[in-house]
């Protein structure tokens, strides 16, 4: 039996039917009793005044709310002003608000922010007009098919987290009681990375123009992101010592003094990067780019220097391949996984060995060795020595 009544807008009488039978209004409100007060509550979660049929519903969830033994009832939560706050597009600003204030003191990236902000504009804007606390496994399951459904898996996944995290944040500012139920996106359709030869990487960095080749040889020295290389300044650098430190990064148009991993480390030179630094740390300030790009006296963009390696490489293979991918594929066969961790510097090994792309001809070379290499190994049964070959 439901707590609460449902009353004509008009007449305040009962209401049982979609219109007053007493004065043919069709427009209601809701009033309940709760602990000693009476509290009535008379617009949805998109503003507009109820009819029987909404508040005949919006009276379930209050009485299904009451009946919650894991939440405390408060009957505050059902006013026009606390409905008007829950809705989607309203807590969706509030999100956005707190996300730019990460970027704001360096917590948050800021191209992260535009792509979730890109993300409400094309996609979340399904939800606008929901309560929040309405939105459950079905609507997210609906939203998936009828607004994702036309996008790569990759992209759908990506969507999908956003709002994973948005719901996230919700509930850990109370504005909704449990989480919705996020069904697993299945497959990957993303373009598998790769790694250059090489020899195929030298012949690309000499097509490079020469005025641009020094930053792009750079990266393929040391592995470093592209965000990072464009950020590096003159005090980073410390010849002495052979080694740059890794402090800052581009993302999209705005520097952070700190690094993808947040995390500020050395990167080591060999003899040839340090030549490339030491060429260009002449005539320079602390303050000063390391690399400057000659046809704006400033630093680089990382989109100006993919376009400059796509123009001129002569390969399809995009700048990150041809730079980090490929120096992760180098040094993993000439260190153990630790160093080789340390110098892509990831928090992770595991994400170390996605960025190792195994030639077919090393392959090769090891199983190989299953012929040329018989390992002779002693085997003792009941006392009695045995040869093995393996």
């Amino acid at each position: 039996m439901k707590k609460g009544s449902i009353l004509c807008n008009v007449c305040k009488k009962p209401m049982k039917k979609p219109v007053c039978e007493r004065c043919g209004n069709t427009n209601c409100y809701i009033v309940i009793y709760w602990k000693g007060k009476h509290y009535s509550f008379r617009r949805d979660s998109r503003g507009e005044v109820y009819d029987y049929r909404e508040a005949f519903k919006a009276l379930a969830k209050i009485n299904a709310s009451m009946e919650d033994q894991k939440h405390k009832f408060n009957p505050l939560e059902w006013t026009d002003s606390s409905i008007m706050q829950r809705r989607f597009e309203n807590q969706l600003e509030n999100y956005y608000s707190e996300k730019e204030n990460e970027v704001t003191i360096g917590e948050l990236s800021p191209e992260y922010f535009r792509i979730i902000k890109n993300y409400g504009k094309n996609y979340f804007d399904y939800f606008h007009g929901w309560d929040v606390r309405e939105i459950d496994r079905a609507a997210l399951s609906e939203f998936r098919r009828s607004r994702l459904g036309h996008l790569k898996i990759k992209t759908r996944k990506n969507v999908f987290n956003a709002l994973r995290a948005l719901f996230s944040w919700l509930y850990e500012n109370g504005q909704i009681v449990t989480t919705p139920v996020f069904q697993k996106i299945k497959g990957d359709d993303s373009t598998p990375r790769r790694a250059m030869r090489k020899e195929v990487q030298d012949e690309a960095l000499k097509l490079i123009p020469e005025k641009f080749r020094d930053p792009i040889e750079f990266a393929m020295k040391t592995g470093i992101r592209p965000g990072e290389l464009c950020a590096i300044l003159i005090k980073s650098v410390d010849i002495e010592n052979r080694m740059v430190w890794i402090e800052r990064s581009l993302s999209g148009s705005t520097y952070r003094e700190t690094t993808k991993n947040k995390s500020k480390l050395p990167v080591p030179l060999n003899d040839r990067a340090l030549e490339i630094v030491r060429r260009n740390v002449k005539g320079k300030f602390p303050n000063d780019f390391l690399f400057v790009n000659p046809g704006t006296g400033r630093g680089y963009s990382r989109k100006y220097l993919s376009e400059v390696w796509n123009r001129h490489s002569g390969t399809d293979m995009k700048f990150y391949e041809a730079t980090r991918h490929s120096y992760c594929t180098y040094i993993v066969p000439l260190s153990n996984p630790m160093d080789a961790q340390r110098l892509m510097r990831h928090k992770d090994r595991r994400s170390t060995d996605n960025y190792y792309h195994a030639f077919n001809e090393r392959l090769l070379e090891i199983v190989q060795k299953m012929d040329n290499n018989v390992v002779v190994m002693k085997e003792v049964k009941k006392g009695n020595e045995k040869e093995t070959s393996c």
